[in-house]
């Protein structure tokens, strides 16, 4: 691999014919390049021809090396929240240069930006924590014109034919918010606490044990519920109050057929606490995505035992 003081090596003439190449730029100034490098070398043993332009990789000579070395897809690694910028810059070179190469881009990509890059013309996009399958899956098909947005496990393609079809295909289809959460040191004098509040009695109140913990609902006319979490044995509980001391823990939404949803969100490379359900609170089947999924915050899906059954 070459550093950022080498200049792009000498396109390789003697590549099999019809083999796919692609191009692995580090641009930006962070230094940290070991999921570049990790990628890098899950395309090389899935059968790719692979150019790494080294950490802190300049636009320009990224869009020039992905020209000299004739590459089918360009990958960027960026951590450095720069994302937006890059890849319209990066556009541009390489209309300068009259060439059209599909970009695909990972690091620490908030979700609300995802739109943003498809608008610029990227392909692609991964989350931390995405599968190395799915990452080289995706490049593959997008290098032989036949990537298609409702399978991929990133970004709906530029290609797609209906925005809002794509979301769907690939989305959370939520029927309704479920409950928020708040992690309290003692649950009784909490429930005590919100029932003069709002001048209601708890609805319904026991102990999880596959979760260690003693939960409380006060429940609403909309269907939503305000949920009260109290550990015992819980240690990640323990160490959130310890940080934080009695405060919103997450919030959840109603899904149906929780577990084959955690199967397309595991295949898209959605972070995922739980890849399979687990048994919730009230006979429910629930799930917490990675606060990585959901802009910083905690998210619970949970599928209804009615629903169920």
């Amino acid at each position: 691999m070459e550093t950022k003081n080498q200049k792009p090596p000498a396109k390789s003439h003697d590549a099999p014919a019809g083999r796919i190449r692609v191009l692995v730029g580090k641009p930006g100034l962070d230094g940290h390049d070991r999921g570049a490098r990790v990628i890098a070398a899950a395309l090389r043993d899935a059968g790719m021809e692979v150019v790494y332009t080294g950490l802190r990789a300049t636009v320009p000579a990224i869009a020039a090396a992905a020209v000299q070395e004739d590459v089918d897809v360009i990958g960027l690694s960026i951590l450095s929240g720069a994302h937006e910028s890059i890849c319209r810059r990066l556009r541009e070179e390489l209309s300068r240069r009259k060439a059209q190469v599909p970009v695909v881009v990972g690091g620490i990509i908030p979700a609300a930006d995802y739109a943003k890059l498809k608008e610029l013309g990227v392909a692609a996009v991964f989350g931390p924590e995405s599968p190395l399958e799915a990452v080289v899956e995706t490049v593959r098909r997008i290098a032989t014109n036949t990537a298609s947005p409702s399978t991929s496990p990133s970004i709906p393609c530029s290609d797609s034919n209906s925005d809002s079809t794509s979301r769907a295909a690939s989305g959370i289809p939520a029927t309704r918010f479920d409950h928020t959460a708040i992690c309290v040191r003692d649950i009784g004098a909490s429930i005590a606490l919100i029932e003069e509040l709002l001048g209601q009695k708890v609805a319904h109140r026991q102990f999880v044990p596959a979760q260690k913990v003693h939960a409380a609902f006060f429940d609403f006319g909309n269907g939503a519920s305000l949920e009260l979490v109290a550990p015992e044995g819980n240690e990640g509980l323990e160490k959130f109050l310890q940080k934080r001391g009695d405060a919103l823990h997450h919030i959840a939404l109603r899904v149906r057929d929780l577990d084959a949803l955690l199967a397309r969100l595991a295949s898209r490379g959605v972070p995922l606490i739980d890849r399979v359900s687990r048994p919730g609170a009230r006979g429910h089947k629930v799930a917490f995505l990675h606060p990585k999924a959901f802009g910083g915050t905690l998210l619970e899906l949970v599928e209804a035992h009615e629903e169920t059954e």
